[in-house]
């Protein structure tokens, strides 16, 4: 598990668990691809922070396209309703600084409001050298393939991969 992790420090806003792998590899071929950001306000900010040089981004393999079979189990692993899925892959010098999510598209498009929508990411390898996670002010590291965390749009967060190897999660969006 994480080490220095710590369960719902922001008023039950996030937590951590884990689950026992039950994917193949195969998410490692899917065709990814780089979408813009829709925060232009962080990204602006991130520039201006010195983040320029940076990829500010990943790679999203994502609905509607289709999924491999074994991703069906995503869509249930938390009770949140409207569940949507993405493969997320950050490869070398990808970072997407501090911020927090705005989920304004995901609850516009479901009719929710913001604050019971959550956001969790499930680590689909064990954490290799270079990869980064921080939550809330806390850093999750290292993890093991399966180990996930989830927030709300309270929480900030910084992901980064700034090792050799791609960094791969599952993203899992829904609401309670």
């Amino acid at each position: 598990m994480f080490v220095n992790s710590k369960n719902n420090t922001s008023a039950n806003n996030w937590k951590t668990g884990h689950v026992d792998p039950w994917w193949d590899n195969s998410f490692k071929y899917l065709n990814y691809s780089y979408r813009p950001l829709k925060n232009t306000h962080d990204l602006v900010r991130w520039i201006n922070e010195g983040y320029g040089h940076l990829n500010l981004n990943g790679e999203l393999y994502s609905m509607p396209a289709v999924m491999p079979e074994y991703a069906d189990r995503f869509f249930t692993l938390f009770e949140w309703q409207d569940v949507t899925i993405a493969f997320y892959r950050m490869n070398t010098c990808d970072a997407l600084p501090m911020h927090s999510d705005s989920y304004t598209s995901y609850a516009k498009r479901y009719n929710v409001a913001v604050e019971k929508v959550f956001r969790a990411i499930v680590f689909l390898e064990d954490w290799d050298s270079g990869h980064y996670f921080e939550i809330d002010g806390e850093l999750l590291m290292p993890w093991k393939a399966g180990d996930w965390v989830y927030w709300n749009n309270n929480v900030s967060h910084f992901a980064g991969n700034f090792g050799v190897n791609a960094r791969y999660t599952m993203q899992i969006t829904g609401h309670i």
